[in-house]
């Protein structure tokens, strides 16, 4: 779902970085975005729930304030993630890291000693789960990111735009949910989510791996928190993509009504 209600300052930057970096060009939607609607503009209603296929309820948030200084990863507490990540503990998504850490343990080959992109982290808790594997983290973010410690590269998005790498694997935890919504400033966009997803296909080596947990459940928007894919909305997210693997995932989970709390992890490749 991409907040923690304990901390809402990283709660509203923690999925800026795919929102900004598929929809804004470089700095300029900082200022141009307004505070989000309250309600799916009705000329869009149709095409946001796929022709009323897709329930909606309310559940608004405004996290588009613009945030100007930079954060910071200190190297305490980059090695203090990493030891309870070593030892496999928890963190804010609960049984979705359970399930991140089963995914990697099988296709640990793809991260040890290799260049793993992060996308959506402000907190330095994937960057701990790579390194604990033996990878080398890229962090991308729309805002810049300090980190002094040696094993992390940062980069804005700017800066990756100005020389695009290939990643062996990208990780991808609680954010293409929210693509398209506006709650992060991001322009209101009823594929912004399928956007996404597509621009991280070419983000990707051939045959590179995309480990990606995202809500499942009825098919729902929670206006304009976040998504929740079903049967209708699923398989248009996964359209490009080859399912290699699923951690945590049952058909069944398809037919119950969720808030959003239960994410599976999806370990998939790009088909092109």
């Amino acid at each position: 779902m991409g907040e923690n209600r304990g901390i809402m300052r990283f709660s509203f930057q923690f999925n800026t970085i795919f929102k900004i970096q598929f929809y804004c060009s470089i700095f300029a939607c900082r200022f141009l975005m307004s505070a989000p609607p309250t309600t799916i503009p009705q000329e869009l209603y149709r095409e946001f729930t796929m022709n009323n296929k897709v329930s909606v309820s309310d559940y608004y948030f405004d996290d588009s304030l613009p945030h100007e200084s930079a954060i910071e990863y200190t190297y305490a507490q980059v090695e203090s993630l990493k030891a309870k990540a070593i030892a496999r503990q928890e963190n804010y998504y609960g049984p979705t890291d359970s399930y991140l850490y089963a995914a990697l343990n099988r296709y640990s080959s793809y991260i040890k000693g290799k260049r793993i992109g992060i996308i959506g982290s402000v907190t330095p808790w994937y960057e701990a789960i790579v390194l604990s594997y033996g990878g080398k983290p890229i962090t991308i973010d729309y805002n810049p990111i300090i980190s002094d410690h040696p094993e992390i590269t940062t980069l804005t998005i700017a800066e990756y735009e100005k020389n695009p790498e290939l990643f062996d694997a990208i990780l991808s935890i609680s954010s293409f949910e929210h693509d398209g919504l506006g709650r992060y400033g991001d322009p209101i966009n009823p594929k912004g989510d399928l956007e996404a997803m597509a621009k991280a296909v070419r983000m990707l080596k051939p045959h590179g791996l995309l480990f990606l947990a995202v809500p499942v459940g009825l098919d729902h928007i929670f206006w304009n928190a976040h998504r929740v894919y079903g049967k209708e909305r699923l398989p248009l997210l996964l359209k490009e993509w080859n399912i290699i693997q699923t951690f945590g995932y049952e058909k069944w989970n398809l037919d119950q009504f969720s808030n959003g709390w239960h994410q599976p992890v999806f370990v998939i490749s790009p088909k092109k």
